[in-house]
């Protein structure tokens, strides 16, 4: 069988489609008033329970949880609260085609610090890739 497409992706493609359409989602209820805490909440139950089903199908009920990664869950749970308190109340008071992509420069940030801290390869093709997503956000927040 032909392989037309990487798993990871076709992964990260699906990744992309749910997150634009949970951001799409977000500056909707926005416009519909939404408190930015109350929204989150309610999206986070959603969450928990999308993943309990998942552990359920994928892993039968016993999620895998390793001693060492504790601590970087904990971190990234931090990170991504504030980012999304922060991306909320952006959104309740300016328009989604500017605040979206600003917060989207996290993938810039998350492509050079994996190139300075795992050691991936600096390419002439991921320099320009930064430099886009980087251009691309200045000219739509413009």
């Amino acid at each position: 069988m032909i392989q037309f497409i990487r798993v990871e992706v076709a992964l990260a493609l699906l990744a992309f489609l749910c997150i634009g359409m949970t951001d799409f989602v977000r500056k909707k209820a926005s416009l519909e008033g939404a408190h930015p805490l109350g929204y989150l909440l309610v999206e986070s139950f959603v969450v928990i329970a999308v993943i309990s089903v998942a552990s359920f199908l994928f892993e039968r009920g016993e999620p895998q949880l390793w001693r060492a990664s504790i601590p970087y869950a904990l971190l990234s749970g931090l990170t991504i609260s504030l980012g999304l308190i922060a991306l909320m109340s952006g959104l309740r008071i300016g328009q989604g085609s500017v605040v979206i992509p600003i917060s989207r420069l996290g993938l810039a940030l998350a492509a050079i610090m994996s190139l300075f801290f795992f050691g991936e390869a600096v390419t002439l093709t991921k320099i320009l890739g930064v430099a886009f997503a980087v251009m691309a956000v200045i000219l739509l927040s413009s």
